[in-house]
């Protein structure tokens, strides 16, 4: 709940003003929580942003491991998701911290690459992983204007249907 708390102080300062000028005593003091407290759980403001960017995406794959959807259902329902975070993923992109969901995503796909498969299927899938996040980007970049729809459609053109694997191993 702390977490929650310092993550929700985090991105109501960062739509009012530069990430890099928030002082950990605005943000505590803005969370409602003490130093320590923030200290207990992060060692820095970045790992807020990485924290609550890995919260979307896990709460996004517990649903997706009860489905075993599709590829195409997979990215509309990824896509849809989070578009249902707009706000906090555009205030993160225009503090130039997306790079973070780069880190996110490793974070979860990395560790499905079969090590056991040939290497050009494991640097392939090490390519869809920036693809999507490019995707992403190019969606923040446009204020997140396209449909999930759209952005499903314009993935499938990249991706192929083996890919879908990785996602929901």
């Amino acid at each position: 709940m702390m977490k929650s708390y310092i993550v929700d102080a985090l991105l109501i300062l960062m739509s009012e003003k530069d990430f890099y000028s928030i002082t950990i005593d605005e943000l505590v003091k803005k969370a409602g929580v003490n130093r320590s407290t923030y200290y207990r759980h992060f060692t820095g403001k970045e790992d807020v942003i990485f924290y609550f960017l890995d919260s979307v995406m896990s709460e996004y794959l517990e649903k997706v491991r009860l489905e075993k959807p599709d590829l195409r259902t997979y990215l509309l329902n990824m896509f849809a998701h989070y578009l249902n975070y707009r706000e906090q993923m555009l205030v993160i992109y225009q503090a130039g911290l997306s790079i973070v969901l780069l880190r996110v995503l490793e974070k979860y796909f990395y560790s499905r690459i079969d090590t056991n498969r040939p290497l050009a299927e494991q640097y392939n899938v090490s390519f869809y992983i920036g693809g999507i996040f490019n995707h992403f980007q190019m969606w923040f970049s446009r204020g997140m204007q396209e449909s999930p729809e759209q952005l499903t459609e314009f993935a499938l053109l990249s991706l192929p249907p083996q890919f879908v694997p990785y996602l929901t191993k």
